[in-house]
């Protein structure tokens, strides 16, 4: 439920904060006081659309806030919910102090809050929830139902996926097999190992090493021993050269004898790189047949992979799916007449779910119209409408019926859905009425009536105020009233007034008790709290709802 609200700065209420308790509370004051305000601001806050009116006026943001204690939220502890509208007309949003689109805040307050306005339709009257209140009313009986048809309807989904896989056209299956086939032999033609892509890569990254390793070594011993401008041609003609010159000089023929010692380490250097390069093997056909199976892997994998082991798994599943098809007739046998008996089994399960339902449909419009009549709409017919769906289909319903809500106003008048057909104090009743019924079968832990008793007087009144109060037993209500009555049966009283200050009008909210709610009754009775007959009447209200 909600525990706490705090409003600022919203419409004329510049600052409020109203502590709920369980049960019913009742909020009521002067026409014209701003009831309606604490309604709009609850509505803000559960992500409703906003505009500026709501700001009040000379405010630069208006902000709501619910302090939350219900443990269906988020776990056991309280949860904060926070709304702010800016001067710009922008608003947003927090939900235990993270930032949350508005969508975001309606998904999580939908299933908490229930308002119903006279501009509003509630959850109740939404035709989604229609078969979940109704189911839940049916009791075990519908819940043992509702489980054997699960399990039946997963049982024909299985079946019609394994006939869409074997394909029941005999053309669409030949073709198919003759894919396989081609693709099976593909594979085990090429016979792929797992992880032969990486070592064909390695193989292929040392054989082209070696092949450049060959390459230059040739270039060099080409460079070394060639006859024409090699380095030994150039190292004879310097030896010559200096051998020469050694006649005049004894330096020069201790430089022939260095050239002589460095024709004879170049000698050395070509024999080592000749010796090197005779026993590098470079072998140009097995680099290009590792290629060209690298290659053949490849373009396996483009198809069937990606990676060999993915291939691999490819073919084991297309030698599965063969031999399935290879025993397809048989085994579309099987599986006909396994949907056929299926078909039966949902049929006959239909049947049972209609014939429970429409047991119940019995009690629940009873019920509902007991209560329609106690509230003074002795003439409306609430009806379930209760509709087989097909399961011919390709797809087997979560459900098979569809379930909907609907009330004819008026004797003659067809029955139509709740939300097309009621309007206004109408849809307030009926609202109560279903509740009144259902009460703690939806999850909705705070419903909130504005004006319920519009355009009701008398008994009727007291009906409804019984009815709020049986309600508030499962749920924490709000109710805005101009009624003594259901103001008497509440579990506390909320006084929304007004008062002007600087010249400025704001909306007031206050706890009542004591004398201050005999008051607060009493002008709801007469329009005069101090008058004392008026003031007796109310202790004798409070007193017999006390007894209620």
């Amino acid at each position: 439920m909600i525990h706490r609200v705090e409003i600022n700065n919203f419409a004329l209420v510049e600052f409020a904060e109203l502590d709920l308790g369980p049960g019913l509370t009742v909020l009521s004051g002067e026409t014209g006081a701003g009831k309606s305000i604490v309604i709009d601001a609850l509505d803000f806050a559960s992500g409703s659309r906003s505009d500026r009116s709501m700001l009040r006026i000379g405010a630069q943001e208006a902000s709501v806030s619910l302090l939350i204690d219900d443990g269906k939220y988020q776990g056991d502890e309280d949860s904060l919910v926070f709304r702010a509208l800016k001067e710009s007309g922008r608003s947003y949003a927090k939900l235990d102090g993270q930032l949350v689109t508005a969508g975001e805040l309606r998904d999580k307050m939908e299933p908490l809050l229930a308002i119903h306005s006279q501009n509003d339709q509630q959850s109740i009257f939404k035709e989604a929830v229609h078969r979940e209140l109704f189911d839940a009313f049916g009791g075990k009986k519908i819940e043992d139902l509702k489980k054997r048809w699960s399990l039946a309807r997963i049982q024909m989904t299985d079946i019609q996926d394994k006939l869409l896989e074997l394909f029941s056209d005999p053309e669409t299956r030949a073709r198919r097999r003759d894919i396989l086939v081609y693709q099976i032999h593909e594979i085990e033609e090429a016979r792929p190992q797992p992880g032969e892509d990486g070592s064909l890569l390695k193989k292929i990254k040392t054989l082209t090493a070696v092949r450049e390793i060959a390459g230059h070594l040739d270039k060099a011993l080409s460079g070394l021993m060639n006859e024409e401008g090699s380095a030994a041609t150039l190292m004879n003609r310097v030896i010559g050269e200096l051998s020469a010159a050694g006649r005049y000089s004894s330096k020069m023929t201790e430089l022939q004898e260095r050239a002589e010692g460095i024709k004879a380490e170049l000698s050395d250097l070509g024999y080592d790189m000749q010796k090197t390069a005779e026993r590098l093997d470079d072998r140009p056909g097995e680099l290009e047949a590792a290629n060209e199976r690298l290659l053949l892997l490849r373009k396996l994998e483009e198809k069937y992979g990606p990676g060999l082991d993915q291939v691999l798994l490819y073919e084991e599943k297309a030698r599965a799916e063969l031999l399935r098809l290879d025993n397809t007739e048989g085994e579309l046998l099987r599986l006909k007449n396994e949907k056929e008996e299926l078909t039966v089994k949902l049929k006959e399960l239909q049947d049972e779910f209609r014939n429970v339902r429409e047991e119940k449909k019995k009690e629940l419009e009873a019920a509902i119209n007991r209560e329609l009549s106690d509230l003074d709409m002795k003439n409306a017919s609430f009806t379930v409408e209760i509709t087989d769906k097909d399961l011919e289909g390709k797809a087997i319903p979560q459900d098979p019926q569809d379930i909907r809500f609907l009330i004819a106003p008026n004797p003659g008048e067809p029955s139509m859905p709740l939300v097309s057909i009621i309007s206004g104090g109408e849809a307030s009743r009926v609202l109560l009425a279903i509740k009144a019924v259902l009460a703690g079968l939806d999850d909705i832990s705070t419903i909130i009536f504005d004006e319920i008793d519009t355009g009701i007087s008398g008994s009727t009144t007291t009906k409804i105020a019984e009815k709020l109060k049986a309600i508030a037993r499962k749920a924490q209500v709000l109710c805005v009233t101009h009624n003594a009555q259901i103001a008497a049966f509440a579990d506390s009283q909320l006084l929304i007034g007004k008062e002007q200050e600087g010249g400025r009008t704001r909306t007031t909210v206050k706890k009542i008790t004591g004398e201050a709610r005999i008051d607060e009754i009493a002008r709801l009775l007469s329009g005069r709290p101090g008058d004392e007959k008026s003031r007796l009447l109310a202790r004798d209200l409070l007193a017999r709802a006390s007894n209620e």
